[in-house]
């Protein structure tokens, strides 16, 4: 009886295991991963100049293997790919250094998630073109502060540009008026010189390769990354705390209000919607610190190194504006020219070059090559917004890239992919 239970007991192990392996070979890919080199270390300085040559080695999909990454150098396969399937590409493989130093709590970092979704609906809500007016008279207020300390102390040019982006972010949604030299505003630059490099595949390659570190102390050999991701990570709960409760006491005590108060009061209780109205203030402070900054900087270089394209500008102004008021956003749709300053500065300088990561949640089959589920997809967004095919001496600074179309430089401000896709 014994003997004929092992033989049972064997031919069920034996099924099993022909089963597995059926399913196995069924479900394993036939078509090969897209080309790409073999590295030890990603690229980590101008890295999207590095994937820009890699591209025009192995084509519109470099695949880095020993990485599972992903690059995509022209615009018609990144629309393909995370905007026409973005149910596939709409997550986020964070990197390991990313989630010590609390990336999660930054929507814009975060995974895909019921959480997540919960804080982009807030975010959108705030944010659509509908709300948008709602910001103007922040925006108008320290702009104009703006040119007026740029004119009292011209030498402070980089610390009046910093502080700007500032200035509107914290009074649109805070209602406070953050000076550059408040902790505030110094720690969120601190924060963003520690955060940003975590999210660059390659910048911290110990904890990448050997990810069980994140369990030793500091002191081990190869752990020294922790202090950083320590300090990285008190810093983002500042961020996400002190500018809300300064806000939320503000309203308490009559001080002032805010739309981030409107809601906290509006959710008062609710732990979920709180959690994403501090994230949609994080996200917001914490981009404008680089974003805009970013922008903001590549206008003035180029108008240096452009002083053609900056007095065409300025004579479209006092033309249609006239020389005793400044321009409004109702003034937009007739100044063509600065419009398309402004377009050009973005497309030659985006502001975040290679974008943010994106992450396949399963399988995918593109152009003849199989990408595999969890593998991150980088857009070089850089590479794209300086395509030959795509635009006329694609490295060289031309408004009129926006003008010489006949749709004119109004098109829709997602053309230029400077801020990502999906």
């Amino acid at each position: 009886m014994s003997h004929i239970s092992a033989m049972l007991f064997a031919s069920l192990i034996a099924a099993l295991a022909l089963i597995y392996f059926v399913r196995h070979r069924k479900r394993r890919p036939t078509l090969p991963y897209p080309p790409g080199p073999k590295v030890a270390r990603m690229p980590t300085y101008e890295s999207w100049v590095v994937y820009r040559n890699w591209g025009r080695e192995y084509g519109e999909l470099v695949y880095i293997q020993d990485w599972n990454i992903l690059i995509l150098n022209t615009s018609r396969v990144a629309i393909d790919l995370l905007e026409k399937r973005a149910r596939i590409y709409s997550d986020r493989r964070m990197t390991q250094m990313n989630k010590l130093c609390g990336g999660e709590m930054n929507i814009v970092l975060a995974p895909y998630s019921d959480s997540w979704r919960r804080k982009r609906k807030l975010f959108q809500q705030n944010f659509r073109q509908s709300t948008i007016n709602r910001f103007h008279g922040y925006q108008y207020d320290k702009i104009h502060e703006f040119l007026r300390e740029l004119i009292s102390t011209p030498d402070k040019l980089m610390q009046h540009n910093i502080a700007l982006s500032q200035r509107i972010i914290f009074s649109a949604l805070y209602g406070l008026d953050v000076k550059p030299e408040d902790p505030i505003a110094q720690d969120a630059v601190k924060l963003l010189e520690q955060l940003m490099p975590t999210i660059i595949p390659g910048s911290y390659p110990v904890i990448e390769q050997f990810p069980w570190l994140r369990y030793m102390p500091s002191w081990f050999p190869g752990c020294g990354f922790k202090r950083i991701a320590d300090q990285c990570f008190r810093q983002m709960k500042k961020a996400d705390t002190i500018p809300f409760d300064m806000t939320v006491e503000n309203s308490r005590t009559g001080k002032g209000t805010s739309l981030i108060a409107e809601l906290a009061t509006k959710h008062k209780g609710n732990l979920a919607e709180i959690e994403s109205i501090k994230a949609m203030g994080t996200a917001s402070h914490l981009a404008a610190v680089e974003t805009t900054t970013s922008s903001t900087s590549s206008f003035i270089l180029l108008m240096v190194l452009h002083p053609e394209a900056q007095a065409k500008g300025q004579e479209e102004i006092d033309r249609v504006i006239g020389r005793d008021r400044l321009p409004t956003f109702d003034d937009r749709h007739s100044l063509p020219y600065v419009e398309a300053i402004y377009r050009e500065v973005l497309r030659l300088n985006p502001p975040a070059p290679q974008g943010i990561e994106h992450s396949s949640i399963e399988d995918d089959f593109y152009l003849g090559y199989h990408i595999p589920k969890g593998c991150s997809v980088i857009p070089n967004i850089w590479a794209m917004n300086r395509d030959p095919d795509v635009y006329a001496r694609p490295d060289d600074f031309l408004p009129e890239h926006f003008l010489d179309t006949p749709a004119g430089p109004f098109t829709n401000i997602g053309n230029i992919h400077a801020y990502g896709f999906g």
